[in-house]
């Protein structure tokens, strides 16, 4: 068991949508809300309910560069939707599924990825499950691996 602890961080607002404005997390990780309502559905991920249509339910997309391997922490702890959260790989965007990288969460379990990540660019997308919608947290913790 290990907790990870660290100093309160304010949250940071997103409000990008695609490839062209998406956010940045910090290479040191952070808290961070949004909310896909008012977003586009651009990307289908390989963990969705089957039968949904192409790009799947609206997402948003944010971008983290790592300079060196890193272990790296994704919760959607506090989300008020189904949440699903799939980790990209590629210097342009939106990069290809990183596999065993997408993670659907429900109920009070919200989508949750501890992962070992090789330094390169990522493009991490939230979303919903099945076509869900709505506000959402990512507390990103960045460790060493």
């Amino acid at each position: 068991l290990m907790a990870l602890v660290r100093p309160t961080v304010p949250p940071t607002t997103v409000t990008s949508d695609g490839c062209t404005d998406a956010q940045t997390i910090p290479e040191t990780g952070g808290f961070f809300t949004g909310d896909t309502t008012g977003a586009t559905a651009d990307f289908s991920a390989g963990c969705d309910s089957p039968g949904q249509p192409i790009g799947g339910a609206k997402d948003q997309l944010m971008r983290l560069v790592l300079t060196q391997p890193r272990r790296v922490v994704f919760d959607m702890s506090g989300s008020l939707n189904i949440t699903m959260l799939s980790v990209r790989s590629g210097a342009t965007c939106p990069g290809v599924e990183v596999p065993n990288t997408c993670n659907v969460g429900g109920g009070p379990n919200r989508s949750f990825l501890d992962t070992t990540l090789a330094a390169g660019t990522y493009w991490v997308q939230i979303d919903g499950y099945g076509g869900s919608e709505g506000a959402w947290n990512l507390d990103v913790r960045v460790l060493p691996p």
